[in-house]
């Protein structure tokens, strides 16, 4: 099958990692559920699928002996990666995952998180990550941050969605359509994970810099006439709302788990 289109981060590297924070405890704590799940070892293979910056698969590799794999298809969002992790534990492939390359049945483990709903043809990756995953005890993990949007987005956001300014997505259009096309063939299991919760303390100044340098991929096809006039509603929403310049929001988030077995 010919793959189909994919929405990249490319020209917003340098700002990912700004707006999706996550403490530093709390992503070795994901290291250890992922290394637990896919029963990792010293010469196995772990792949993170749509890799990005880097936020999964490097504390993975500090922490685990076996290899990690990272792909995606944005070389600006990798190459943030190298300052993260120590040489040689995490190789990086700039790839599509609708047509990975790699060999049948390589893989003890894969992680897709925030990916699908990027990729138009998103039943292929999985097809994919299933090609390349070892047979039976491969385990593909699906992880998703739930929360922690802040009140500025949402109202940005609404006004988007009430004006039809807001597409449909390319891809998946959420987590429950994955997991309901996925349970027609597997096994799917949601982890209880109650140490994955955090919470930040983010100056409202910073969100607004975020939404004016369109750092979040459904405001990509807005117009920038469209996106001034939602910005500058928004800049007035946060000035009644905050009131002082140097306001902050307190975002509480989780991170889930969902487990996926082949027979």
């Amino acid at each position: 099958m010919t793959p189909g289109r994919y929405q990249s981060f490319e020209s917003v590297a340098g700002d990912y990692d700004l707006t999706r924070v996550i403490p530093d405890a709390t992503l070795t704590e994901i290291a250890r559920v992922l290394a637990r799940e896919a029963h990792l070892e010293a010469g196995g293979l772990f792949l993170d699928g749509g890799v990005g910056t880097g936020r999964f698969a490097a504390p993975l590799a500090l922490a685990h002996p076996a290899q990690v794999i990272g792909t995606d298809i944005s070389p600006a969002m990798m190459a943030r990666i190298p300052r993260k992790t120590a040489p040689g534990r995490l190789a990086l492939a700039q790839a599509d995952l609708q047509r990975l390359p790699f060999a049948n049945g390589a893989f003890d483990g894969a992680l897709l998180v925030h990916i699908l709903h990027l990729i138009e043809l998103w039943p292929l990756v999985l097809t994919e990550i299933r090609r390349v995953l070892i047979p039976r005890s491969g385990v593909l993990l699906l992880g998703i941050e739930m929360g922690g949007r802040s009140a500025l987005v949402d109202f940005y956001y609404e006004l988007a969605r009430t004006r039809a300014l807001l597409p449909p997505s390319l891809g998946a259009a959420g987590i429950p359509q994955v997991l309901a096309h996925l349970r027609h063939t597997a096994q799917v299991e949601t982890l209880e994970t109650p140490r994955l919760a955090w919470r930040r303390v983010v100056p409202t100044a910073r969100t607004l810099a975020a939404l004016s340098r369109r750092t979040y991929s459904q405001m990509w096809s807005i117009s920038d006439a469209a996106h001034q006039e939602l910005l500058a509603e928004t800049q007035s929403f946060a000035r009644r709302t905050f009131r002082r310049p140097e306001a902050v929001e307190v975002l509480k988030s989780r991170f889930v788990l969902h487990t996926v077995r082949w027979p």
